[in-house]
């Protein structure tokens, strides 16, 4: 969700009013979402004006509503807050009844569960359960997994089963030493397996779902296999592939120096010394995540952005207080408040790789390897 020119705001209204149709954009896929109820065409309106005058009164729904089924995981990845044990947060796994009621809350607003956060959703024996449970009250649900879960073809066809709209799952390598350079203790040919069993149960069901992506981080070890990447995931058969620049820091970790790969189109930044004499400095990236995105924790917390990773800023808890009052409660507009005057006053946004980025998202290169089924299973 983006701020848009004068021309492109009066086609995306034009659309949603007439064709009750909208192009919802995440992580650089694009999902066509159709036949939008009022309520949601109304919420998208809504939403995309106080974005636009950076409200800090909240009169409607964040249209994606990312949550996350656990924080906790199986693998110790470099620079993830869960990983790289910089979550002070309890280890949770959400309770089913407490996602059932966030989901009955938001479901005639809401168009998107992100369903992930800091962790392994399908750690939560409940995943497969919550995914259908989004389905059945018409959201499109899109994941992302480490992809050590789907070894059988039992627990694939499970996941064909729950509805699930599009996945993406983490593959930084090409053989288990490059892999695991990363991704501490995961397992490559049980990822590739994974992989082969969706797309095999999905095919056996003669089903368009889920969208599979091979997400590929570019980092200093890895970055020699980037060109064999796309050949690799179509042999596979997967839907997409997309390549991804390394977050380099995060909290009190720094992996600049062994993860920064040499090709610059891998680099989040101009140059990792922005103060350098003569460079262009480019302007602060325009963040939308507070209006587009409502984050809520595994523990309940609700947070403006996922790289509030430990809960520092809570807007409220839903084990607690609804939605609606979270989102119209003095926490927030105090928060949408000091955001608008200054966002690197809050630590995650400060120190956010995106801030002073030449992209808009961790996301450089994207590749549509079946566009017949991307077009399918993008639709809602």
């Amino acid at each position: 969700m983006e701020r848009a020119s004068i021309g492109k705001a009066f086609r995306i209204v034009a659309r949603l009013l007439f064709l009750r149709r909208f192009t919802l954009t995440f992580d650089q896929l694009h999902f066509q979402l159709n036949n939008l109820s009022l309520r949601k065409r109304l919420n998208l309106l809504i939403q995309g004006a106080q974005l636009t005058a950076r409200s800090v009164h909240s009169f409607g729904f964040p249209p994606i509503l990312q949550i996350e089924p656990a924080n906790v995981c199986n693998l110790r990845c470099l620079t993830c807050a869960t990983g790289a044990e910089l979550i002070k947060r309890p280890q949770a796994l959400m309770p089913f009844e407490m996602y059932k009621s966030v989901i009955d809350q938001a479901k005639d607003y809401v168009c998107m569960v992100a369903f992930w956060s800091w962790g392994e959703p399908f750690i939560n024996k409940d995943a497969l359960r919550m995914i259908r449970y989004a389905k059945d009250k018409g959201l499109l649900v899109h994941t992302s997994t480490n992809g050590h879960f789907f070894g059988t073809r039992e627990r694939a066809r499970q996941v064909i089963e729950s509805g699930l709209d599009s996945m993406i799952v983490a593959v930084d390598g090409l053989d288990q030493s490059t892999y695991e350079r990363y991704r501490k203790g995961g397992d490559l040919n049980l990822v590739i397996k994974s992989i082969e069993n969706l797309l095999a149960e999905r095919t056996l069901a003669g089903a368009k779902h889920p969208l599979i992506t091979f997400r590929f981080i570019v980092m200093k070890h890895n970055e020699h296999q980037a060109y064999k990447v796309k050949d690799f995931a179509k042999n596979l058969g997967v839907d997409v592939v997309t390549f991804r620049s390394a977050v380099l820091r995060r909290g009190k970790t720094d992996r600049e120096n062994d993860l920064l790969p040499d090709e610059s189109t891998y680099q989040m930044h101009e140059s990792q010394n922005p103060s350098a004499k003569g460079l262009h400095i480019r302007p602060k990236n325009l963040c939308h995540r507070p209006y587009a995105n409502l984050t809520v924790f595994s523990d309940g917390s609700v947070v403006a952005c996922e790289e509030d990773y430990d809960a520092v800023f809570p807007m409220g808890n839903v084990s607690k207080q609804s939605l609606r009052d979270i989102l119209s409660s003095s926490n927030f507009k105090k928060f949408l408040y000091e955001f608008k005057k200054d966002p690197r006053q809050f630590y995650f946004c400060k120190s956010c790789e995106l801030l002073d980025s030449r992209y808009k998202t961790h996301n450089v290169k994207t590749y549509i390897l079946n566009p017949e089924l991307y077009n399918h299973a993008c639709k809602a």
